[in-house]
């Protein structure tokens, strides 16, 4: 039973994390659907969403308060909500600005930007075939943002990128948290709420008189269902597998979601997008592949 402990909580972080993923991928959709050009005002509003779900779990469901953590920050979640603060920000400015299938591309290299950092900032021993990976994820992402979406505004890339880092950033830490961590990113999401309205002294709640009803539908289905759910699915599972092999979980959105985009909303991919994220998703498959084979052959 003991060695076959490990094998199952992996498998279950798997599941965990690929369900998180394939309802992250719907995200994109919701924030188009919203109609909202203020890309800070999406930020405020889908961080008090976030938050007030955990908030009332916490008060209301005593029993899941070891799986969702404290919802306020603490010496020992800080870090980790610091990151997941930017990453949500830059993740709202950069679907809103950009083209979806291309920041999708940029954001899916998280694992291999967590693997790298990882490697030179903590030391931790990351395999050569994993190196290798990451070396040709990260090539895909500069295919990517080597592209010019016409429409577009170019710095939703860079958005992208800050995204992808903070993301990466975000997983590292919150694996070190030792209490619930589900509720982080919605710490996070809060946080990016109180930065935004404090750096704009107040203007950017400016924008709520005019949403129509059908927008504030979007809106806290996007915030308050989809986002914690997703984000704290995808970091819970970092309990279970490592902080790499959770960002993979996130291709599941750069897989996805063009889908849903081209299905409902017709937007089509960019040249580069297609390019960047067939070398993205080769590198992951080739890794995915050799672990299982070094798997097979110990």
């Amino acid at each position: 039973m003991r060695q076959s402990s490990p094998v199952n909580g992996t498998f279950t972080g798997t599941l965990i994390g690929i369900l998180g993923g394939v309802i992250l991928s719907t995200d994109s959709v919701f924030i188009r659907l919203m109609s909202v050009e203020d890309s800070w005002l999406i930020v405020v509003l889908r961080g008090l969403f976030m938050w007030a779900l955990v908030a009332m779990l916490y008060l209301f469901w005593p029993a899941s308060r070891s799986t969702l953590g404290v919802p306020w920050i603490t010496r020992k979640n800080a870090l980790s909500t610091l990151f997941f603060c930017i990453a949500s920000a830059c993740f709202v400015n950069a679907l809103n600005r950009g083209s979806i299938a291309t920041v999708l591309v940029i954001i899916s290299s998280t694992p291999f930007v967590s693997a790298l950092i990882s490697w030179i900032f903590f030391r931790v021993r990351i395999d050569k075939p994993l190196m290798l990976a990451a070396l040709a994820g990260m090539s895909g992402v500069a295919v990517v943002m080597s592209g010019r979406s016409t429409g577009h505004d170019p710095f939703a890339n860079y958005f992208a990128l800050a995204t992808a880092v903070s993301m990466a950033l975000a997983f590292i830490f919150a694996s070190k948290v030792e209490s619930g961590t589900v509720g982080l990113p919605s710490l996070g999401g809060i946080l990016a709420s109180f930065c935004v309205v404090i750096f704009s002294g107040g203007s950017v709640l400016h924008g709520l008189p005019a949403l129509a009803g059908e927008q504030w539908l979007w809106i806290a289905l996007e915030g308050g269902v989809i986002m914690p759910l997703a984000m704290g699915l995808i970091t819970m599972s970092t309990r279970l597998v490592s902080p790499v092999n959770a960002g993979l979980f996130l291709l599941l959105e750069t897989a996805l979601a063009p889908l849903w985009i081209s299905l409902f909303l017709n937007e089509d991919p960019a040249p580069t997008a297609v390019a960047g994220g067939v070398i993205i998703v080769l590198a992951v498959v080739s890794q995915t592949w050799w672990v299982k084979r070094r798997i097979a052959q110990a």
